[in-house]
């Protein structure tokens, strides 16, 4: 890592790619974004290609004085393979282009959970953590685990998918083709189902029903309004979702054991009506070493990829075997 040098950070998402230079103490000094689009051919990645370029030059920054590029990707990145389901884009070539673009400017490429849960634990919520697992609660739920500062992607690309890890056997189907995933539990679409199940019960007093009614499977914004109004349903839904979901993280605690778990997304926004809740299924759960880690909520909001995926730039980068910095073991000795 060269302290001289800025760092693009480019997290692409299934909606909107956001970009941002990034120096080595963390200052973002410009930030853009713009609707993701197919990236298939040579014309497309060029152009999207020349857009970069064009953010980076217009902040008067010559590609000479990148020290690389970091790319956050939706999907699974695997020893140089791909795996993005919900964007479509040809991602070596893409790759191809931005070096051309940028003068050979070296491009690093994440998971683009793993990006935003490195940029919590670089300048975030989880700032003076080594270890950290992020869980992003949106219409699904994704997750990104550094460990000892490491980013952890495992030998299959698939490491730290919490979303598809089992609470329910034999439970809801998922579209991974499994059924049980905690993700159709504690997802935008997975308390909208907490709640219409509850309805459907008979557990409850109908007349203690709200008019706070989903308007689509992912309306978990109503579900949370139903629960301040004392919507019975509403309310079932979320403690549904905070035991299944600090069932899930007890588990994985007892693998990575990680100082923090920070939730992020946009049903953190609704946290103050569960995450007492998830806490306390989390120490039910969780062995007995692991009953201390804190769960708190993330603070960079749609920031964090762009933060990781500079950062992960950094540490990619040639760096002088005598520097030290707080990724190293020996840090602080």
């Amino acid at each position: 890592m060269d302290e001289g040098k800025l760092y693009l950070g480019i997290d692409y998402g299934g909606n909107a790619v956001k970009m941002g230079l990034v120096d080595s103490y963390g200052n973002l000094s410009g930030r853009t974004s713009q609707p993701t689009s197919d990236l298939l051919d040579k014309v497309a990645c060029r152009a999207f290609a020349a857009d970069v370029a064009e953010f980076v030059h217009g902040l008067g920054i010559y590609s000479s004085e990148l020290g690389g590029v970091g790319l956050a990707i939706p999907g699974i990145v695997n020893h140089g393979t791909y795996m993005t389901p919900n964007v479509k884009a040809d991602w070596p070539l893409l790759m191809q282009c931005l070096e051309q673009a940028l003068t050979k400017t070296s491009i690093a490429v994440l998971n683009d959970a793993n990006a935003a849960a490195l940029g919590e634990l670089w300048m975030g919520a989880g700032e003076n953590a080594r270890s950290v697992l992020l869980v992003t609660l949106g219409s699904g739920l994704g997750s990104g685990l550094i460990v000892e500062g490491q980013v952890i992607s495992g030998g299959n690309g698939a490491a730290g998918e919490v979303g598809h890890m089992t609470v329910v056997p034999g439970g809801r189907p998922c579209k991974c083709g499994r059924e049980g995933c905690i993700e159709r539990y504690a997802s935008a679409r997975g308390i909208v189902q907490n709640f219409i199940e509850a309805g459907k019960s008979g557990e409850f007093d109908s007349s203690q029903f709200t008019n706070h009614e989903p308007a689509n499977d992912t309306d978990a914004l109503a579900v949370f309004d139903a629960a301040r109004a004392g919507d019975p349903r509403g309310k079932r839904a979320l403690a549904e979702m905070a035991d299944k979901l600090g069932f899930a993280l007890a588990q994985v605690a007892c693998v990575v054991d990680p100082d923090v778990i920070l939730l992020g997304g946009g049903i953190a926004a609704g946290a103050d009506l569960y995450i007492d809740a998830l806490r306390a299924a989390y120490r039910s759960y969780c062995f007995e070493a692991c009953a201390a880690t804190e769960i708190r909520c993330a603070t960079l909001l749609d920031a964090a990829g762009v933060y990781g995926a500079a950062r992960y730039a950094m540490l990619a980068a040639p760096r002088d075997k005598a520097q030290r910095d707080w990724l190293d073991p020996d840090f602080g000795l």
